[in-house]
């Protein structure tokens, strides 16, 4: 925790554990004096730099950001991320072959692993 910024451990402080009492962005942004977006910006940061469970869920009227505790979390966490980078790689590659016909030129916009 001590590797964690004045900001960050103000946001992970704010996260509630388990799905069904999530927080808004809206709500953690009114709650610290930041923006949605750095919010929201900070929370990939502890999850992907930190390594720290943070899901969120998209669930209408209960959506949000939680600390994962169970299996259930991770599955209610994780479940709206494929869709989403699914989506992502599908305008990728459309954009792609639009740049291609477009500038006759090949972009490079989805990585091949």
């Amino acid at each position: 925790m001590e590797q964690l910024t004045r900001k960050e451990r103000l946001v992970l402080g704010l996260i509630p554990a388990g799905c069904k009492q999530a927080v808004h962005k809206r709500r953690l942004a009114e709650l610290t004096g930041l923006s949605e977006r750095e919010a929201r910006e900070i929370i990939y940061h502890l999850v992907v730099e930190h390594g720290l469970p943070i899901g969120s869920s998209t669930e209408p009227g209960a959506g949000g950001y939680f600390i994962i505790t169970s299996a259930e979390d991770m599955e209610i966490a994780t479940r709206h991320l494929r869709p989403r980078a699914v989506k992502i790689f599908k305008r990728a590659r459309a954009l792609e072959k639009i740049a291609q016909s477009m500038f006759d030129r090949h972009f490079k916009l989805v990585l091949d692993k």
